[in-house]
């Protein structure tokens, strides 16, 4: 195009070209060219590019100035390419039918509608399509000619589903495997395909973690490629591991009625680095390393952990700015799943989703206001923790709390210290204590000149206290097998069984030094090989390799983390969680305690802890508080609850050098300054100052960088060299601007505050003595209380559906007949309220110290019948735990043979306490369940006819008078 054609038009032109497209002029077109769009001149603020596939008319752009309106636009387009294809049917694909690919272009912004997505191939408005034909969507660029003359395929071969939008609303009727899917997964697939029906560019899923959420996902990849005619899945991740968990799910998955995995049917992809093959059908990779393929930064190694917790980040700046990649053009991916949503899309890594041209499906456990804001607040399906809970797809947890001095009051490094002489005299001397240079981990010793007080938040930040992490890893092993995980009580036999192999426990370290000393700390304390505990970070040699051990192995029983395993990870055996780090956000504490919700077979738990017999619940070791203040659903200022941020000299660099700034980097900047004012003393406070205006304090400037943050607005920070009228900047802020721009002016005022950070080392206190303030087991009365009033109260009304129940035991009807009264009530309470489960009113009535005994695990049937018995009064005002009940039924049982002059001898009392147990076990006795456990070892029914054979009773008859006697 000459030098006179407006900008606007050669930006449309070479994003035609730079997507594949022949530009000709009308007069300039070559024969034979399979691939073209002819420009078309019609005014100075317009102009048409036909476009060609093998030499027939299928699409048209509207192209026109900065300012024009993109819908003004599109309908151009629209009326244009009606126009032409009636002028010309001979050449035009679909006749003199309008043509269907419409786009339209500002030369900066692209708008495109497919008109076949509302019609059938003849152009009749297709059944259940969305009123006033198709949906027009904002694109990144034009789409490939490969891409258009693969849309023209598949209309010609499905002309009453011309499109995948078209495909999407057939798929809700396509039939779903139920069977191997729970209730909460089915819910969801259903719900995410009626929000793709109705072409929903953008769907959430919030399911529990460990209900399912990646074979839900796994198995709709399936129905999208296999039933919508998908073309390409892409699932996005933040780190690798949990890549490559979800590739494990993926090529793991069977196809219900295949005889071949998913993957041998569609190719399966893990992307790490080099390309992507056409033929690929799910790929599965880091966002970040996505981002480098789309703009040309060198792809690292696949076994490069550090990249996405550290250099990614410096890498792409304060947003993933990408430009257009011919190999992985927009187009490429028709669905993108974005795993752990709840992080990573909103700042810097949103420009890497809104470049393809797909729906986006989010997957989180745990989303907060930025995910509802990012998926237009269309929540397809939401299965809480507490559903999964009742549900049994996840387990419950309890609480033990550790409390120490320092933990909760910090302390004081002495100046000076006692020293005792070999002659017996005693002298103050200047206290020494070492330092460890954070990143280098060199170690200095240093004289302390003056008491240095630290409070309990600079903990492990400046100071390490080595006598605070000793105490509280000590205490966790001293308590662990009495009180953490108390002996397990059996229910047959009513005896306690303590473990003696300590739990799948996971350690979170405030970061990597910290993790460093619980590791040593831990191997200290349990006299125990590094194979007992090993840190797992992204620095850590071979985390994934370490990850697997911990997830398969039995020898490793401990890992410490910072956040690689805090979020994600499926360590389904883990049954400790011990927190050594605050958490201030709901979203992030909910994803940690999430590592420890997952439920596991039986036989899988035993294999890797050999004395575990079934997890139903897991336990939360509190060291530093974490569940006892409220949490908030907003970001903190230093927004590092998924990842490593800039540093303060990075995002200080970025003022200088007037860099674009997001309101992400501009709320990471006013928490380091925060952190860092927490820190300085009335000098170091005063030295800065002196650099800002007059009247002006240090908190005041973190004041306003707070304000600025919570605007949507990013900031054009400009150096005083640069020029104040830049045209292809966008509009600054004035909030942001008057926060930062003194920033951005002063050098003195930036080389101060770095100073004054450049605390790069961190004291190891190991003067001071830590003392044990608590180590309980929290229990939450005022939760508990409410579920038993609540319960109450559901009894006073439905009094009507107790009274059979009432009956049944007065009556002392068969046990067969309790316990089916008992479970009719269970379904009916279910049906309504599904949170109500035996566990959880069991959990209650103990809290409340309402239940007396051993609190069981693994409450159930027996324990809802002790309550049933206690609530109905039919024990007087006492609440009597089930097998008391059943030992009080037995000797009065005995009294009344002994009245009889009926005798029994050891062998034969023997098998009577075995029927208590059974009974105590499962509110009934048959003839079954004295052939089974260890009463088949025994002999079974068989040795106890024999034992009673000269009773006066005939073998059946004994038992159900004991189960009549005894049971229910």
């Amino acid at each position: 195009m000459g030098s006179g054609v407006p900008q606007w038009a050669r930006a449309a032109e070479a994003a035609l070209a730079a997507a594949g497209w022949r530009v000709y002029g009308p007069s300039e077109r070559e024969l034979g060219v399979a691939q073209e769009a002819v420009r078309s001149p019609v005014s100075s603020t317009l102009v048409l590019f036909t476009l060609y596939i093998q030499r027939r008319l299928c699409g048209i752009v509207a192209a026109g100035p900065a300012q024009s309106d993109e819908q003004v636009l599109l309908d151009t387009a629209a009326e244009q390419g009606a126009r032409i294809a009636g002028r010309h049917a001979d050449r035009a694909w679909r006749g003199g039918l309008p043509l269907p690919f419409q786009y339209a272009t500002n030369g900066t912004v692209w708008r495109f509608r497919n008109a076949l997505d509302a019609e059938h191939l003849d152009g009749t408005a297709a059944p259940g399509g969305p009123d006033g034909g198709a949906r027009s969507r904002q694109v990144f660029a034009p789409h490939q000619p490969a891409t258009v003359e693969r849309w023209m395929r598949e209309a010609e071969r499905e002309p009453t589903a011309p499109t995948l939008r078209a495909r999407l609303r057939k798929l809700p009727a396509t039939r779903l495997d139920h069977k191997r899917l729970r209730k909460a997964q089915y819910k969801s697939i259903k719900l995410l395909e009626q929000s793709l029906a109705r072409d929903d560019p953008r769907a959430l899923i919030q399911m529990a973690t460990g209900a399912g959420k990646t074979y839900t996902v796994v198995q709709s990849s399936y129905r999208l490629l296999r039933h919508a005619g998908a073309r390409r899945v892409l699932f996005l991740v933040d780190r690798n591991n949990l890549g490559k968990q979800a590739y494990n799910e993926y090529r793991d998955f069977v196809p219900l009625g295949a005889k071949t995995s998913l993957h041998e049917q569609m190719p399966l992809r893990l992307f790490s680095r080099g390309a992507v093959a056409d033929s690929d059908k799910i790929v599965i990779s880091t966002i970040q390393r996505l981002w480098c393929k789309l703009t040309g930064v060198p792809v690292p190694a696949e076994d490069d952990e550090s990249f996405e917790t550290e250099r990614a980040d410096r890498l792409a700046g304060s947003v993933a700015a990408v430009r257009y990649c011919p190999e992985l053009p927009p187009d490429f991916f028709d669905v993108i799943v974005v795993d752990e949503c709840h992080r990573s899309i909103y700042g810097r890594w949103r420009p890497v989703l809104e470049y393809f041209d797909a729906h986006v499906i989010g997957l989180t456990a745990t989303p907060i206001q930025q995910t509802f804001a990012f998926f237009d607040n269309n929540l397809v399906s939401q299965y809480t923790y507490e559903e999964a809970v009742a549900d049994g797809v996840n387990v419950d947890y309890d609480i033990y709390k550790i409390g120490t001095r320092i933990t909760q009051q910090g302390s004081t490094i002495p100046a000076l210290s006692t020293e005792v002489h070999p002659d017996g005299t005693i002298q103050q001397v200047n206290s020494a204590i070492a330092k460890v240079h954070k990143l280098t981990r060199a170690e200095q010793w240093k004289s302390v000149e003056e008491d240095d007080p630290y409070g309990s938040t600079e903990l492990n930040q400046r100071v390490r206290a080595k006598d605070q992490i000793r105490l509280v890893v000590e205490t966790f092993r001293d308590k662990l097998f009495t009180e953490i995980f108390p002996p397990i009580v059996d229910k047959e036999s009513g005896q306690g069984q303590s473990r003696k192999i300590v739990p799948k426990t996971l350690f979170f370290a405030q970061n990597d030094l910290h993790a460093d000393a619980i590791v040593e700390a831990v191997r200290t304390a349990f006299s125990a090989g590094d194979g007992f505990c090993r840190k797992i970070t992204a620095q850590a040699s071979r985390p994934d390799k370490a990850l697997s051990d911990f997830r398969n192995k039995q020898h490793l029983r401990i890992a410490v983390t910072v956040d690689m395993i805090a979020t994600g990870t499926d360590v389904p055996a883990l049954e400790c969680l011990v927190f050594m780090r605050d958490i201030q956000t709901w979203s992030y504490f909910e994803q940690m305690k999430g590592r420890g919700a997952r439920t596991v077979k039986d036989p899988d738990l035993v294999k890797v802890t050999a004395d575990a017999v079934h997890k139903d619940r897991f336990v939360i070791v509190d060291a530093v508080g974490v569940t006892e203040h409220p949490k908030t659903d907003a970001r903190p200022l230093v927004r590092d609850d998924a990842r490593p941020v800039p540093s303060l000299e990075r995002l200080l660099r970025a003022c200088e050098k007037g860099e674009l700034l997001r309101p992400d980097d501009i709320a990471t900047l006013a928490g380091r300054l925060s952190r860092l004012g927490r820190r300085l003393d009335e000098q170091g406070r005063a030295g800065i100052e002196e650099y800002l205006q007059t009247g002006q304090t240090y908190e005041g400037l973190v004041r306003s960088l707070v304000r600025a943050a919570d605007t949507e607005q990013p900031a054009v920070v400009r150096a005083e060299s640069q020029a104040q009228d830049e045209s292809d900047e966008p509009p600054e802020s004035e909030e942001i601007a008057d926060a930062v721009g003194l920033l951005a002016a002063s050098e003195e005022l930036r080389a101060a505050l770095l100073k004054a950070a450049q605390d790069s080392w961190l004291l190891i206190d190991h003067l001071s003595e830590d003392q044990l303030l608590e180590a309980r087991g929290l229990r939450d009365g005022e939760e508990a209380q409410r579920v038993v009033d609540d319960w109450r109260a559901y009894m006073a009304e439905h009094a009507d559906e107790m009274l059979p129940l009432r009956i049944a035991f007065k009556e002392r009807r068969p046990p067969r007949d309790v316990l089916r009264e008992l479970k009719t009530l269970i379904d009916k309470v279910r049906a309504t309220r599904r949170e109500w489960t035996e566990g959880r009113l069991w959990k209650a009535y103990i809290d409340l110290e309402i239940a007396r005994g051993a609190a069981r695990r693994d409450a159930g049937l027996i324990e809802f019948l002790s309550i049933m018995r206690y609530e109905l009064g039919l024990d007087g005002n006492e609440f009597r735990p089930y097998r008391s009940t059943v030992e009080r039924r037995l000797e009065a049982w005995l009294a009344r043979q002994q009245t009889a002059g009926v005798t029994f001898d050891d062998r034969q009392q023997a098998w009577l306490r075995e029927a208590v147990n059974v009974v105590a076990a499962n509110a009934t006795l048959t003839v079954t369940s004295l052939d089974q456990g260890r009463r088949a070892a025994a002999g079974g029914y068989g040795d106890f006819v024999d034992a009673f054979r000269d009773s006066r009773w005939q073998p059946g008859e004994l038992v159900d008078e004991l189960d009549r006697e005894l049971g229910a």
